[in-house]
C-alpha cells in the first residue's frame, strides 16, 4: 500500500469532491485505486486525472467517502494501485456519454481526447465537472433537457467512431438495449459493480464469473451483450446475488 499526502480538495456541488494529491502514479484513464483513510473502509475510486497531480472526483455515499472528503491539504491518505484496464486510444469522432459519478472516470479520458460529451443528472444540482460545450439533460429539466442521457445521445449514435460510456448500470443497459447494433461506432463501456478487492480475489464484483475489477473495468459492448446477469443481477456486502429493482431483459 502507498501513501500520499492531499494538496486541496475541491467541492464541486453539493456532495461531489475533486481530491488532488501528489504521485509518481503510472497510470491509464479508466483506472482506479482502491482508496482508505483513517476511520473508514476501503473503496474503490476512478482517476479522474492520470497526470500529476493525479485526482479522484467521488460522491459521498456513506461513512467512508464522508471521512475521505474530511480531508485536509497536508493530510494524509492510503491506496493501492492502479488496478483495472484502460479505454482504447480512440480515432476519428468521439463521444462521451456520463450518468451518475460517471464523469469522473471518462474525465480522465476527456483530458487526452476531446469529443462530444453527454450529461445526464437527476437535477441541476447533482452536475459536476462541466465545461462549454457540454450536451447536458436531467430528469426534472432543471438543466438542459428534459429526459434521460441515452435519449440525447441515441439518435446521433451512428455519426461517432468511438463512444465511451461509464454510468449507473440501469443506465448502461439502457443504452445496449436500445442503440442499434449495427452502429459502426465502437462502444466501450466503464462497468461499477461492488469491490472489495480490486484484484480479483472476493468475486463480489462478478458478473457471469467475469471479475469487473481483474478482468474490466472496461468493457466492449459485444462483451457486456453476452453478460446475462447484466442489468439483472447484482451482488450485495455479503455476496448474495439480488435482483435489481425492476430488473428485466
Amino acid at each position: 500500500m502507498q501513501h500520499s499526502r492531499v494538496i486541496d480538495i475541491v467541492k464541486e456541488n453539493k456532495d461531489v469532491f475533486t481530491l488532488r494529491f501528489d504521485s509518481n502514479l503510472d497510470a491509464s484513464p479508466g483506472q482506479f485505486l482502491m482508496i482508505w483513510s483513517p476511520g473508514g473502509k476501503e473503496i474503490p475510486m476512478s482517476l479522474s486525472s492520470t497526470s500529476n497531480p493525479t485526482t479522484i472526483t467521488f460522491r459521498t455515499f456513506g461513512e467512508t467517502t464522508k471521512t475521505i472528503s474530511l480531508l485536509k491539504t497536508g493530510d494524509r491518505f492510503y491506496y493501492r494501485g492502479p488496478y483495472g484496464n484502460s479505454y482504447p486510444k480512440p480515432t476519428g469522432k468521439v463521444a462521451y456519454i456520463a450518468g451518475g459519478t460517471g464523469l469522473a472516470s471518462l474525465n480522465a479520458m476527456l483530458l487526452k481526447y476531446q469529443g462530444d460529451v453527454y450529461v445526464g443528472a437527476r437535477t441541476k444540482e447533482d452536475l459536476f465537472l462541466l465545461r462549454d460545450g457540454y450536451k447536458i439533460t436531467t430528469d426534472d429539466g432543471s438543466a438542459g433537457n428534459k429526459g434521460t442521457v441515452i435519449d440525447l445521445f441515441l439518435p446521433h449514435a451512428n455519426e461517432y467512431d468511438y463512444v465511451f460510456v461509464c454510468g449507473p448500470e440501469q443506465m448502461v443497459k439502457n443504452l445496449i438495449d436500445r442503440v442499434d447494433k449495427k452502429t459502426r461506432a465502437k462502444i466501450y463501456i466503464s462497468l461499477e459493480r461492488l469491490m472489495k478487492c480490486g484484484i480479483g480475489i472476493c468475486d463480489s464484483c462478478s458478473i457471469n464469473g467475469i471479475r469487473v475489477c481483474k478482468d474490466g473495468t472496461i468493457f466492449s459492448m459485444d462483451e457486456v451483450l453476452k453478460m446475462s446477469e447484466f442489468g439483472l443481477y447484482k451482488r450485495n456486502e455479503a455476496g448474495k446475488i439480488e435482483l435489481f429493482v425492476n430488473g428485466k431483459r
